[in-house]
This record gives structure tokens, sequence and C-alpha cells, in this order.
């Protein structure tokens, strides 16, 4: 069975390459937007897309006219018709934080959590912010988290790596080189 993070992928890129033809990625990222705060902000919202709907195909996309109107744009609405069509309204928070990650990076904007061991100075914030805007450009979204475990240092993620700064990483670096066989040649010279 194929994972539900890989229909979620392959939904937000196909949403948001519709959403290009058609010249809605404003407002089709607007709608994104606002359904997942839907989501989380109501648990009948939930309840109604993760049961099982009765009636046809055509009956179940009825049912996303009477639940949100013509509150989003014609290809969120057609969207998720599809979905409920296909069953998979229950994956509606795994495609609009992956379509916001891909609207993300089609605008250039770079997703950058820094998670400090403790709570950090606003220097040290603004520092971690200039190091990335340096190796990234100036537009990007940054999230500040705080992990006693990281023991000292910074953790900071941009988009899909990763870069461990923090005391636990470089224990974790050392014994993992510990771990390796010596090379008697290169101690021998």
């Amino acid at each position: 069975m194929i994972e539900e993070g890989v229909y979620a992928r392959a939904y937000a890129r196909a949403l948001l390459g519709s959403a290009e033809m058609r010249h809605e990625s404003e407002g089709v990222t607007q709608d994104m937007l606002a359904l997942e705060k839907q989501w989380y902000g109501s648990p009948e919202l939930r309840q109604f897309c993760t049961r099982r709907l009765p009636g046809s195909p055509r009956q179940q996309a009825g049912l996303i006219g009477q639940v949100w109107g013509r509150t989003f744009t014609p290809t969120v609405i057609l969207f998720l018709e599809l979905l409920v069509q296909w069953g998979h309204l229950r994956l509606i928070p795994l495609i609009t934080a992956q379509f916001q990650a891909l609207a993300d990076r089609a605008q250039g904007c770079h997703n950058v959590v820094a998670t400090f061991a403790c709570e950090p100075q606003p220097a040290e914030v603004e520092r971690v912010r200039q190091l990335v805007a340096e190796a990234y450009g100036p537009v990007l979204r940054l999230t500040v988290k705080v992990d006693p475990a990281l023991l000292a240092g910074v953790c900071i993620r941009i988009n899909d790596k990763q870069v461990d700064a923090s005391l636990v990483g470089r224990l974790a670096r050392l014994k993992n080189g510990l771990k390796k066989p010596m090379q008697l040649d290169a101690v021998a010279s």
C-alpha cells in the first residue's frame, strides 16, 4: 500500500500545477491556507472528511458544494470534489502542508526551523536569519523552537537540509568517528 504522504505530495503538485496553468496561484494558495485553518478549527469538518460518505461519486461530489459552497476558487472546489470521489478528504492536512511547501519554493521562499538548546536571545535569532539569507537569499520563513535535549548550540533545518551545530550532534559525530577502524598507514606516515 502506498503511504499517504506520497498521495499528498502528488495531489499538492497537481493542484499547484493546475493553479499556475489557470493563473490562480494566489487565490488557490489563500484557499489552501483557509482550508487548513478550517480543518484544525472544526472538529465537525474533520469528522465529515474522515468518514465514509454514502452515495455515488457524483452524489459525494455534490456534498462539497453543500459544505463549502462558493467560498473557494473553482480550482479548489474541483480539487475537493476529486478528493471526495477517491475517498481522500482525510488527506487535507497533509496536502495543505505539502502545497504550502511547494508554493513557497515556487516563490523562492525558504522554510527555516532553528531549534535552540535554550531560549535564544534576539541577536542569536537574527544571526541565524543573516546566515541563512546570505546562503539562500533574503526570502525566508523562520520558525524558532527550543529543545533542551540538544544540550547546547542550534540545529537549523532549511527546506530539506539540516545543519546540526548542537552539542548532541557533535557528540554523535565524535562517537561515529571513534567507531571507524583506524588506518595504520595514515598513522605511520
